[in-house]
């Protein structure tokens, strides 16, 4: 977020930020719609709008098929989904050797002669062969969340005692493993842990180096850690999640020496969850911010070191990288921040500023280790997708049409209540926040007639501006739209039929999956349209891309330092997030990707 940035470098705490802004520029950039990840970290590396390329934010909806069906299948994330060139693909066509690290829809390479190290989502489990797991006596509390009220899943442990000491039993089912562990009670207690012919002591606190479990595809990548030791009473065992030791990178078996140089690649470091309950399998952390910054410091430390394996490697013209370690706090914590939320603590806003300040030094600390390996002829772009506004509001768009008519809903067996498509005109989609007419020829199975088809429309926007908070009286939709009055493009047709966007404090996400999807539904969601819901800290894709409250911003923004870059300040330019690559590429003296529609911001060239 463009005000953390500046908040934080004029306390000296971003020293590598700092120096970037002051030898280059900085600016607010506009993102594409709809306002989240893989949608404009497309759009950076194709220099073209979501309109174009088609990458329209988690789970899109394509004509042609059920109305459910898109929710299910996470197809935003292949790079093969865009309908633009990528910048990587731009740069080896013009004889430059890219180099891809974690970025989002980066996979599958797409490049022949430059590096790919991973790239999916933030998330993404192509490579995770188990969630990060959590061994206990008694409920782990030292590793709860306790800013936001949350406590993790955990596998219950049973110490025996044994003379002067004891022993228990840790089983990973995934990654098939029994680890025998057993301590003395003597000073300061250390844990010995046997697995597989190996030893392994543990000091309260501690980490253990990267350790390997099984063979050939199965072979995967983890860590342990001591988080609490005071046998036998308070013992907490911490596992990371575990990824495929192989087949995230290109060429082919790069991997070896990322991992023996830099450690294995293990995505989702930066955003780690441990879901206690089955209906969350991701979101807000649950787990102590200290762990997550743990966790945070050990993958910027690791894209540094896979950094200078890349460049021992023979090296590369271009290094397009990314790290998500700020989203995830904004999801998590951002609403303890504004003093609108009714949850709002004084001392707990202290808490939190000091996690945020925290993060953005880990980020900034990353960028320096980089830098470091840079020649003084590097241009530099540090950028942001998007950010975010706090929310505490959870707006049930489906009991709102539900009460209008618009959608039907059967009952199961169960208690649940299922979608009826046979007899609903419209249905939504949170990711991205779109809403479709059930078209017939359009719509697999759709009811809609194409006569009808604009009152339907209309219908649904009204239903959409009249959602209001009971206790203020007001809407909670800022804006509601034909997708027709927005934009248009190659790609219009992985758009809804009507665009709406949310006040600042309202979202569509209470941190269950569930909340997320509309076809099976529990029949609270059919009742009030709006409730308080703490869960979701911060949101980003239900607001308008120039959004704003208080200090808080949605935009993105964009640093451009170095070589063929102007120095001072760019004052009165919003270029478009679409516009970077563009620029980029201009720099270099290359064409820009072949299908952007984003333009030279030509006022910061030197």
């Amino acid at each position: 977020m463009a005000y953390f940035i500046k908040k934080y470098s004029k306390d000296g705490m971003l020293p590598n930020i700092t120096r970037a802004t002051e030898e280059g520029c900085f600016l607010n950039t506009t993102p594409s719609l709809p306002v989240d990840t893989p949608t404009n970290w497309t759009t950076l590396m194709t220099g073209a709008d979501s309109f174009t390329h088609g990458v329209v934010s988690f789970t899109t909806h394509l004509p042609g098929e059920l109305p459910q069906e898109g929710q299910y299948v996470r197809r935003t994330q292949h790079s093969g989904f865009s309908r633009a060139e990528f910048f990587w693909s731009t740069l080896e066509r013009n004889g430059l050797k890219p180099a891809v690290l974690n970025y989002p829809v980066g996979w599958p390479p797409q490049v022949r002669d430059g590096f790919v190290i991973g790239g999916l989502t933030p998330g993404g489990d192509l490579w995770r062969i188990s969630k990060p797991m959590i061994y206990s006596v008694g409920k782990p509390d030292s590793i709860a969340n306790r800013l936001k009220g949350t406590g993790p899943n955990h596998v219950p442990i049973e110490v025996v005692r044994n003379g002067g000491g004891g022993s228990f039993t840790l089983v990973h089912d995934a990654l098939g493993l029994k680890l025998a562990c057993s301590f003395e009670e003597k000073g300061d207690p250390t844990l010995d842990m046997k697995w597989e012919g190996r030893e392994l002591a543990l000091a309260e606190g501690g980490w253990s180096p990267w350790l390997y479990a099984g063979e050939g595809e199965r072979k995967a990548s983890y860590r342990i850690k001591l988080h609490s030791f005071r046998p036998p009473d308070d013992v907490v065992v911490y596992v990371t999640q575990a990824f495929r030791a192989s087949g995230w990178a290109h060429p082919a078996g790069l991997e070896e020496k990322v991992c023996s140089q830099a450690g294995p690649y293990v995505e989702g470091l930066e955003t780690p969850y441990v879901s206690n309950d089955p209906r969350r399998p991701y979101g807000p952390s649950n787990l102590a911010p200290n762990l997550v910054l743990e966790h945070a410091q050990m993958q910027a430390d690791w894209f540094v070191g896979a950094n200078s394996t890349l460049i021992g490697e023979g090296g590369y013209d271009a290094l397009i990288m990314h790290y998500h370690l700020i989203d995830a706090i904004n999801h998590t914590y951002l609403s303890l921040l504004s003093r609108r939320n009714p949850a709002y603590d004084e001392k707990t806003a202290e808490e939190v500023e000091s996690i945020f300040s925290k993060s953005y030094s880990i980020v900034d600390g990353m960028i320096g280790g980089l830098l470091e390996r840079m020649d003084k002829e590097t241009t530099v772009v540090i950028t942001s997708d998007h950010s975010a506004l706090p929310c505490w509001m959870y707006v049930s768009i489906e009991s709102a049409l539900a009460k209008a008519g618009l959608m039907k809903y059967e009952r199961l067996p169960n208690g649940l209540l299922r979608f009826d498509s046979g007899r609903s005109v419209v249905f939504p989609y949170h990711d991205p926040l779109h809403l479709w007419v059930n078209l017939k020829g359009r719509e697999k199975g759709g009811v809609v007639e194409p006569r009808d088809y604009d009152s339907t429309v209309e219908a649904a926007i009204d239903v959409l501006r009249s959602i209001g908070d009971p206790d203020k009286g007001n809407s909670v939709i800022k804006l509601a739209v034909r997708k027709s009055s927005w934009s248009r493009g190659a790609s219009e047709d992985r758009f809804g039929d009507v665009l709406f966007f949310f006040e600042p404090g309202y979202n569509n996400w209470n941190g269950s999956i569930g909340s997320l999807r509309f076809d099976e539904v529990e029949a609270s969601r059919l009742e009030e349209p709006v409730v308080e819901s703490q869960e979701v800290g911060g949101h980003h894709t239900t607001y308008l891309p120039t959004e704003t409250q208080d200090c808080f911003e949605n935009h993105s923004f964009t640093i451009f330092s170095g070589r063929g870059v102007a120095t001072g300040p760019a004052a009165g330019l919003r270029p478009q997030l679409r516009d970077v690559s563009p620029t980029i590429a201009g720099m270099l003296g290359i064409p820009a990707p072949r299908d952007s529609d984003g333009q030279l911001i030509y006022q910061i060239l030197a």
